[in-house]
């Protein structure tokens, strides 16, 4: 079972392993980059393998190649999508998202951006 951990330095050094980098930048780049985000730790089985990133209405997930496909569940996509509106972008490379993102109640808005809006009490 996935679990989302508040560890935020452990899921900064997830998260930069994590991401498949177009323009690669150096990890003291990138924690000044996520300083005003609000950065989780995902947890299966005790090991660290991914990390959730928000910054208002905006939602990226960096997972760890070797867990990529196997850690969503239910209760991390409840934890995920507990707003009333959520946006996210499709990293270059990873088209097949699109498709997953649209089963989860995503729309595609402007360029390869996502958003996901809550119609609570319907």
């Amino acid at each position: 079972m996935s679990v989302l951990v508040d560890d935020r330095r452990t899921g900064l050094e997830i998260g930069y392993a994590a991401t498949d980098w177009t323009n690669p930048i150096t990890f003291d780049d990138y924690e000044q980059a996520m300083r005003d985000w609000s950065v989780q730790t995902i947890v299966k089985n005790s090991q660290p393998i991914g990390a959730v990133y928000r910054k208002g209405d905006e939602l990226h997930v960096s997972i760890l190649p070797a867990w990529r496909c196997q850690w969503v569940t239910k209760g991390i996509l409840r934890q995920l999508f507990n707003r009333k509106k959520i946006a996210t972008q499709v990293s270059a490379g990873h088209d097949y998202m699109y498709g997953i993102l649209e089963r989860l109640g995503f729309k595609q808005t402007t360029g390869n951006w996502m958003v996901k809006e809550q119609n609570h009490g319907h």
